[in-house]
């Protein structure tokens, strides 16, 4: 059973230092959206699969552990989940139940850091968005306005004055 515990506590630590990573990561990935920096943004992207997929191989691990450690407690795995462990381990090896409760914390810090910055370049990227939309909406209505001003004999056809004139008219 220790050798199980001892197992899940270094996952825990690997999760943690992959999720570190993760944060780090989306921090810079806001500076390089500020930036416009386009060249690295896409490696910056492909560092980030990497570290998700890690991630998601640890969580893998992870699993495997708790599910041996539930058979050998002759508990389901859902009854296993960290909170949950951290409770039955209170009972049995306090200073082991605070290493994973001091663990589970932290990743849950990092996780809601993480999702917090996610969501906050998401943020950036729709404004972003938002804006070349705009100009192009400018560009577009100042090109309209402008095309078709001469005919091909080089009178005005369009614009201000041609609206002024219809309008006379009306």
């Amino acid at each position: 059973m220790e050798k199980i515990l001892s197992d899940i506590f270094q996952v825990l630590q690997n999760l943690f230092g992959q999720h570190r990573q993760l944060l780090e990561i989306v921090r810079v990935e806001r500076e390089y959206l500020v930036q416009a920096d386009h060249r690295s943004i896409p490696l910056l992207i492909s560092r980030k699969q990497d570290v998700i997929e890690a991630i998601g191989q640890i969580e893998g691990q992870r699993l495997k552990l708790v599910a041996d450690l539930a058979s050998l407690w002759g508990k389901s795995v859902a009854d296993l989940t960290l909170p949950k462990l951290i409770l039955e381990l209170q009972s049995v090896d306090a200073k082991v139940s605070e290493q994973f409760r001091s663990t589970y914390q932290g990743l849950t810090v990092l996780i809601q850091r993480i999702t917090e910055q996610n969501q906050d370049n998401q943020k950036l990227i729709q404004r972003s968005l938002e804006n070349v939309a705009e100009m192009k909406r400018n560009v577009l209505i100042g090109a309209a306005g402008k095309s078709g001003t001469y005919s091909n004999l080089g009178q005005r056809v369009g614009g201000v004055a041609a609206r002024n004139l219809i309008s006379r008219e009306a």
